[in-house]
């Protein structure tokens, strides 16, 4: 998931009141349980709902989040009274900040009781007319035409080596980077070559590319290995030859890019895959009259999304699907911690409610500034054939053999927003022959096309009855499948991850 679109598909789901608000207190995304209580849409401004004597500290409410995004990145509070039409609401809000560095909005929670007498002696508050930009950004464009000192001027402030080497290697340029990087002067190196700036190795290297673009002349793109103060350090190098207006090769140009830390960080990414491939359940758990199977499919190399098998006993099971904000290796990192936290918990604590006020507790420490998990936990009595569970931010369905589809909605806060947050066991629910529980993530469901339609719920629905009869690793491997397929194979905007737990005649 992405943090602001993220957070207001997880929102969504939510059982009390939720709003995103931008800096001039207007309604960017309201969630259903807000629109059904307060009949307010998206554009609309806030400040109409909250009653006269509370608007001024509303406004600074607001204002003190969005005048220090970072510190406001953990929940404050505030009661606050709205009307609306006959009804009257006394809420506590909980506030906020959501987004990336440059795009923040304010999730607002509102906990509150509906009254059913009309307010007396208030009055609706007005809405704050929207402030004006403090400046605007004006483009000169210089009339003077570029001359030599300009060009040299870009080549000096780029982030990459260039250089100029006559058809002998030896040097007539060197930009400013070359210069701090190995220690020499471009004024002191024209006639110059590579065997006296860097080891007999590295020029041999250097010289042999350097002929081959002057005897073929064509752009050569190449990696190359250099020595700075700290190291080896790795380039991609593209050469190519300059010619006079008859079109002769009289010298070689270089312009040299250090990817170490690029690479560096791709083994970084890569090892984390490796882990986190090792922490995936290698196989599904096999009982007597059940069918059970799982698959992710990460969006990058390491995936955000979570999935496990615990078992609590030999005949009760703990089925987990997470999803952490975001994709890559930050969230990653982030899921192994929550597969970690929720192992160790359930091996002292059976209740799935208190498992996930623990986890909870431990995750809002830990995880990143506007990051959170929604998680699903089932907890399956393998031998009764039935389960219960406990949704935060996450939802699933309960598919039954008769065609008809129990909805098992989130029951609590995602996790990391707030702490401490209570969390309620579902009642639990009978499993017969035929039936089907189906646990996804949103990557699932929110592919799009080229034209921006989604693969969206019904049709997910509607696959998985059509494949119910499957066995389930066919099921999520046809699920997964066609929501690429739907994508027309695009590059994948979230992790994918669903499991599929059959009851079996």
């Amino acid at each position: 998931m992405r943090d602001i679109p993220s957070f207001a598909k997880a929102m969504d789901i939510l059982p009390w009141p939720t709003v995103l608000v931008n800096e001039q207190a207007e309604i960017t995304q309201p969630n259903a349980a807000f629109l059904k209580t307060f009949d307010a849409a998206a554009n609309t401004s806030l400040l109409e709902l909250i009653c006269e004597r509370d608007l001024s500290r509303v406004v600074a409410f607001i204002a003190r989040h969005f005048g220090e995004p970072q510190q406001s990145s953990r929940l404050q509070r505030l009661s606050c009274q709205l009307d609306r039409g006959e009804k009257r609401y006394r809420c506590e809000v909980i506030g906020r900040i959501v987004g990336t560095d440059g795009e923040h909005q304010l999730a607002l929670f509102f906990q509150s009781t509906p009254s059913l007498h009309p307010p007396a002696n208030s009055t609706v508050g007005t809405a704050v007319p929207t402030p004006s930009l403090s400046g605007i950004l004006h483009t000169h464009r210089p009339r003077a035409g570029f001359g030599k000192d300009h060009y040299k001027h870009i080549l000096n402030n780029t982030g990459a080596v260039i250089y100029i080497k006559d058809i002998f290697g030896r040097y007539l340029f060197i930009n400013h980077l070359f210069e701090e990087l190995f220690h020499v002067q471009n004024s002191n190196l024209r006639g110059k070559t590579d065997y006296e700036i860097f080891d007999k190795g590295l020029a041999d290297q250097f010289r042999e590319v350097d002929r081959h673009v002057l005897e073929s002349g064509e752009t050569l793109r190449i990696q190359e290995v250099a020595k700075h103060d700290d190291g080896l350090h790795t380039y991609i190098s593209v050469k190519f030859p300059l010619r006079d207006r008859e079109g002769r090769i009289i010298a070689l140009a270089g312009i040299s890019t250090d990817i170490t830390d690029q690479l560096w960080a791709e083994q970084e990414i890569n090892a984390a895959q490796a882990v986190q491939k090792l922490l995936y359940p290698r196989k599904a758990p096999v009982y007597s009259g059940f069918d059970i199977a799982g698959l992710v499919k990460p969006a990058e190399v390491a995936s955000g999304d979570y999935y496990d098998y615990i078992w609590l006993s030999p005949t009760r099971l703990v089925v987990a699907v997470g999803d952490v904000s975001g994709h890559g290796l930050g969230p990653a990192l982030e899921m192994v911690e929550t597969r970690s936290y929720l192992r160790a918990i359930l091996r002292t604590e059976v209740r799935p409610d208190v498992t996930m006020e623990c986890l909870n507790e431990f995750l809002y420490r830990d995880l990143r500034d506007s990051a959170f998990v929604t998680l699903f936990l089932v907890d399956i009595d393998l031998e009764k054939r039935e389960f219960q569970y406990v949704g935060a931010g996450h939802q699933a369905d309960f598919m039954k053999h008769d065609g008809s589809i129990i909805p098992l909605k989130s029951s609590g806060l995602m996790l990391g927003i707030d702490s401490p947050v209570q969390y309620e066991c579902s009642p639990r629910y009978q499993m017969e022959p035929g039936d089907l529980l189906l646990i996804p993530t949103d990557g699932i469901t929110e592919a799009s096309d080229r034209q921006g339609n989604i693969f969206g719920y019904d049709r997910m629905i509607e696959l998985v009855h059509e494949f119910s009869d499957y066995p389930a690793q066919e099921i999520v491997e046809r699920l997964v499948a066609s929501s690429r397929d739907f994508s027309e194979k695009q590059s994948q905007a979230d992790d994918m991850t669903v499991v599929v737990i059959r009851c079996l005649g």
